[in-house]
């Protein structure tokens, strides 16, 4: 019992970065013993794109829980969010390789096991992508000027924006032959040669592509945004990956048979700490009410920064990281999420068009995703906010709702852009705010970094995305701060 308790370890966040840090030193079987707890507050594990299920788990204890989401996701039940799915190949190669480095011949078996119980899927599809405005243009006809989007000489520029700048960056940078540019987008060259028409016509699909700041965003950050979107979502992600294979769910039974105790639909609500019991964790947890109260000696937030706020008091951060959080402030993004979609999509609709395409919308400033189990997920992003109610983000929702008009059969589309709510009997729509959905470091200036993981009060450490100085990638930043915990755990 004093393990369950009184745990050495606990971990909160189960995104990856926290399954990440969870594997590497449940590895160990001293730190085993001495306890190690990961506290998530959705009812599975995976991070910021698996959004809490439509139903209700009273009564059930964390196993039964993640064997119901399990079987539903076999079954095409209940699925909400992307998943990893919606990231980028390339990154989730380098995330599934960091994965299976901390895993045995036989856990690595298991997950293969897993894995391999579903073989419907399409492997070699080759995802399009499509600006969306009175029709559907797909880019092709974008770069080459022939739509209703860009004229031949703005679509030359932007294709020069997205393939030119960032590519010729990113070939060099290995060799540390030029340095990175911080020039801010608003005051490059490239932008105050573009003449009014063009700046008008290029501006709602940066902000759809990169995000509400992105004038203030540095010119190499814009330009990798841009490259990354059009590049990389032409690339197959590993099968691995898929939002119907459940990769969570066997990282979940491996760190549960290695001992590891995960609480699921349970939140930290405050964080007290004094020097002779170290932390104390107050606890609101669905599963277990009555469990409120964990004691720990080690506590790793695998959190953004900006959420631990409201657990910690500011003077326990460290100096560089009080700085940041007081001058960044994070990204949210608001998702429109259609059940189904297959079956209402509009009669425009491509052919050939389905499971991981993307889709721009530039009038209302959002982008589309549609899944790989036939879901369509209609995102924007905003600056920093936490309540559905907040006037942004309700604005956000009624673009998006435009949005969905664009790309559904007729007869739900007028309702749609009536703001009229359809019965779920007919159509399933799920509206999600995601504080913090976006990595925000890539495009932050050299002044303001964060280079300590280790916090301001001994036994404290973070890791993650959010934490910019690690790394130039979000995915190194990830493995690097998990890296840099786990060395100081062992030191």
């Amino acid at each position: 019992m004093d393990i369950l308790t009184n745990p050495e370890f606990v971990i909160v966040g189960g995104g990856i970065s926290g399954l990440l840090l969870a594997l590497r030193l449940s590895r160990d079987p001293k730190k085993r013993e001495r306890g190690i707890h990961l506290i998530e507050k959705q009812p599975q594990l995976g991070g910021r794109f698996f959004f809490s299920s439509t139903f209700k788990f009273t009564g059930k204890n964390s196993e039964e829980i993640s064997q119901e989401i399990n079987e539903n996701a076999f079954k095409n039940l209940y699925l909400s969010g992307p998943g990893f799915e919606s990231m980028e190949a390339g990154t989730l190669e380098a995330l599934y390789r960091h994965v299976e480095s901390h895993l045995t011949e036989d856990e690595k078996n298991q997950i293969e096991e897993i894995l391999i119980q579903d073989n419907s899927l399409d492997f070699n599809k080759i995802n399009k992508c499509y600006i969306v405005k009175k029709e559907f243009v797909s880019e092709v006809d974008l770069f080459s000027g022939s739509s209703e989007i860009f004229t031949k000489k703005d679509s030359e520029l932007f294709k020069s924006l997205v393939f030119d700048f960032y590519n010729s960056n990113h070939l060099n940078e290995d060799n540390n032959s030029q340095a990175k540019d911080f020039t801010i987008f608003e005051k490059s060259t490239f932008w105050n040669e573009c003449g009014k028409g063009t700046k008008e016509t290029f501006a709602p699909i940066l902000t759809s592509l990169v995000g509400p700041q992105w004038e203030k965003a540095t010119f190499q950050y814009v330009c990798k945004a841009l490259y990354d979107f059009f590049s990389n979502h032409k690339n197959t992600i590993p099968p691995s990956f898929f939002r119907k294979k459940g990769l969570e769910f066997a990282i979940e039974k491996i760190l549960r048979h290695r001992g590891v105790i995960i609480r699921t639909l349970c939140e930290v609500v405050r964080v007290h700490y004094n020097k002779v019991t170290k932390f104390q964790l107050l606890l609101s947890d669905e599963i277990q009410p009555l469990n409120k109260i964990l004691k720990c000696s080690k506590l790793i937030l695998a959190i953004p920064l900006v959420k631990c706020l409201g657990l910690l008091p500011k003077e326990n951060f460290s100096p560089s990281q009080s700085r940041f959080v007081s001058k960044v402030r994070p990204v949210s993004l608001v998702i429109s999420e259609i059940s189904d979609f297959l079956s209402v999509k509009s009669e425009q609709w491509p052919e050939q068009s389905g499971s991981g395409d993307r889709l721009v919308f530039p009038v209302e400033r959002a982008q589309g995703f549609v899944t790989h189990d036939g879901r369509i997920l209609f995102s924007t992003k905003l600056e920093y906010e936490e309540s559905l109610q907040a006037p942004s983000v309700r604005e956000a929702i009624s673009r998006l709702r435009r949005a969905a008009a664009r790309v559904l059969k007729s007869e739900f589309a007028e309702e749609f852009k009536k703001g009229a709510r359809i019965p779920q009997n007919k159509l399933l729509e799920r509206i999600v705010l995601l504080p913090v959905a976006f990595t925000i470091p890539c495009d932050m200036s050299p002044q303001i970094e964060v280079k300590e993981t280790k916090m301001g009060i001994e036994g404290l450490y973070c890791c993650g995305d959010s934490f910019p100085g690690f790394a130039s990638e979000p995915w190194k930043m990830v493995v690097s701060s998990v890296h840099d915990v786990a060395m100081q755990l062992n030191s």
